[in-house]
């Protein structure tokens, strides 16, 4: 219980049943404003896993509102319990569910102010001929107009996007990782002069993450005598279909499917290329990881992607979104044959550090509240 406690208490509302980059940018956030002795955070999540064993071993205030087990109503009635518990002063929300039902909870429990978290663009195209989710999307919409106080956006293409519809109420915080921290518990292993290249691809599979365009780079990359291997990190529901599209194209044998990693960088800094096919991304966390490791990437050229990579400088971005545009910006990376040593980038350092980024979420926070 928080009661009593003079520094500034913010919620966080978070679902908690991945543990992929919204859920490691909020981790990486409740941490730092936790060590920064300014805010207090607290978190309601819907889920167990990685992320509430995360919360709990942090030692933060905690409320599983398990949405397994309970309805909606019920979830957000948990929210503004806790927050009247914790004397919450801003109710923080990561997702569109979370939005709806942390919204919801704050106004049930008159906690006075709300933000939320873009981490990326919507997955799928919403349409009339899904009713539930365009009418959820809708909703959404309009209680971040009317009922929360400051949209933050992670990239300068979804602030761009986000200010067509909230207008003035549009800041833009990166995401952002210990990079000192980083650099000195993964150091890049050395490498044999005979070792096959490795290729990776993280993160979950699912569409929008094109893992086939990956495999299908890697099998074109051993057509064209660029003998290498690709290696898998993460699960997902595509996971079958990737391993019998690598058989098909009779590479089996070239693909290492690793499964979910908890750190991903065990396997990351083990890569000569990162390679990032997303159709669309907002900021990757995993991006800043492997520029903080020095691997390098090659990665599609949206989202905001771009903007990590210096527009090209720190990587190469492809605009040929094929397998015949991966395989020619693959080759050119690895024949560039650079030591990764203190490759980092100055763009890295000055934009993505937490320590610059989580001043900005501090100061969001004393300006939401300073006249209640």
């Amino acid at each position: 219980m928080t009661e009593g406690n003079s520094k500034l208490v913010v919620t966080h509302v978070i679902s908690g049943d991945l543990w992929a980059g919204a859920e490691v940018q909020v981790y990486n956030l409740c941490q730092a404003l936790q060590a920064s002795g300014q805010v207090t955070p607290t978190v309601v999540i819907f889920n167990e896993g990685i992320l509430f064993e995360k919360f709990k071993e942090l030692g933060i205030p905690l409320l599983l509102a398990d949405e397994k087990k309970l309805n909606p109503w019920t979830i957000a009635r948990s929210i503004a319990s806790h927050c009247k518990e914790h004397n919450s002063k801003i109710v923080h929300t990561h997702g569109f569910k979370e939005n709806v039902l942390g919204i919801l909870g704050k106004e049930l429990a008159k906690v006075p102010r709300s933000a939320r978290t873009v981490h990326g663009s919507a997955e799928t195209v919403l349409t009339l001929k899904r009713p539930h989710k365009w009418l959820v999307q809708k909703v959404d919409l309009f209680l971040g107009r009317t009922r929360q106080q400051a949209i933050i956006a992670v990239s300068t293409q979804l602030e761009d996007t986000l200010k067509k519809v909230f207008q003035d109420k549009v800041y833009k915080i990166f995401n952002f990782i210990d990079i000192e921290g980083t650099q000195h518990q993964w150091l890049t292993p050395p490498r044999g002069e005979n070792e096959e290249p490795k290729i990776g691809l993280v993160g979950r599979l699912v569409k929008v993450k094109r893992g086939d365009l990956f495999i299908r780079t890697i099998a074109l990359l051993n057509q064209q005598g660029i003998t290498c291997r690709g290696v898998v990190v993460g699960s997902g529901p595509l996971e079958n279909d990737l391993r019998q599209l690598a058989f098909d194209l009779n590479i089996a044998k070239k693909i290492d499917f690793k499964g979910f990693l908890s750190p991903a960088l065990d396997e990351i800094v083990n890569l000569d290329v990162l390679l990032m096919p997303s159709d669309h991304e907002g900021l990757p966390m995993t991006l800043l990881e492997a520029l903080a490791v020095n691997v390098p990437i090659v990665a599609h050229n949206v989202g905001g992607i771009p903007e990590v990579l210096d527009y090209g400088k720190a990587g190469i971005l492809v605009d040929e979104h094929t397998p015949e545009g991966y395989t020619e910006s693959v080759k050119k990376s690895l024949a560039l044959s650079l030591e990764r040593r203190d490759l980092t980038p100055k763009t890295l350092l000055d934009k993505f550090s937490a320590q610059r980024n989580v001043k900005k979420y501090i100061t969001i926070y004393h300006q939401l509240t300073k006249d209640i």
